[in-house]
C-alpha cells in the first residue's frame, strides 16, 4: 500500500490522511487535491497520477466548484458535455437570501 505524502496531507483535514492508499483511494485524493491543494500539492498530484485519472476525476466527481472544474477543462480541452459538475441537474443551489 502507497501512503500519502507528508506535504499534501494537510489537504486532508477531516481524515488520517496516512491510512489513505495511493491507488485505491485515488479518485478521492485527486478531487481533494484539484479543490483545496496548493501548487505543491497540485505538483506532487500530477507526478503520482497520469492524466487519464485526472481527467476521470473532472469528468465525474459531483463534489468540485465550477471555478476547479473550468480551470481543468482549459487545462485538458474538455468539452463541457462531458462534465458532470457542470450540467445542470448536478449544480449545487446557492443560499437562498
Amino acid at each position: 500500500m502507497e501512503m500519502m505524502p507528508r506535504e499534501v496531507a494537510k489537504c486532508f483535514w477531516d481524515t488520517d490522511a496516512m491510512k489513505l492508499d495511493l491507488n485505491k483511494d485515488c479518485f478521492f485524493i485527486i478531487e481533494r487535491l484539484l479543490e483545496e491543494g496548493d501548487d505543491d500539492a497540485i505538483r506532487c498530484m500530477m507526478a503520482q497520477y497520469d492524466d487519464s485519472h485526472i481527467i476521470r476525476v473532472v469528468k465525474d466527481s459531483r463534489r468540485l466548484s465550477p471555478k476547479t472544474v473550468g480551470l481543468w477543462q482549459n487545462y485538458y480541452a474538455l468539452p463541457e458535455e462531458e462534465i458532470r459538475c457542470l450540467k445542470t441537474c448536478c449544480q449545487k443551489a446557492g443560499w437562498p437570501f
